[in-house]
C-alpha cells in the first residue's frame, strides 16, 4: 500500500476514534465526577494540592490521545523507507 492510502486510513481511524469519544464523552465525565466526589468525602484529599483538578481534567486529556497517536502513527508512515 502505498503512503497516501495509509495516511488516509490513519485519518479514518482517528476520525472514528473521535465519534466514539464523543459517545463515550458525557458518561465518561459522570464516572469522573463520581470518583472525584467519593474519593473526596472517603479520603483526605486536600493533602495533595492539584489531586481534584488532575481527576477532572482526565476526560479533557484523552480527548487529545486520538490525535497525537495519529500525528505521530502519519509521521512514522511518511518517514518509512518505500
Amino acid at each position: 500500500m502505498n503512503k497516501i492510502g495509509s495516511v488516509i486510513i490513519v485519518a479514518v481511524v482517528v476520525a472514528l476514534a473521535y465519534l466514539l469519544l464523543l459517545v463515550v464523552h458525557p458518561v465518561l465525565v459522570e464516572y469522573v465526577s463520581t470518583c472525584n466526589t467519593t474519593m473526596t468525602a472517603s479520603s483526605n484529599m486536600s493533602n495533595y494540592p492539584g489531586t481534584q483538578g488532575a481527576i477532572l481534567s482526565v476526560p479533557w486529556v484523552l480527548f487529545f490521545v486520538p490525535g497525537v497517536i495519529g500525528m505521530i502513527a502519519v509521521v512514522v508512515i511518511l518517514k518509512k523507507k518505500s
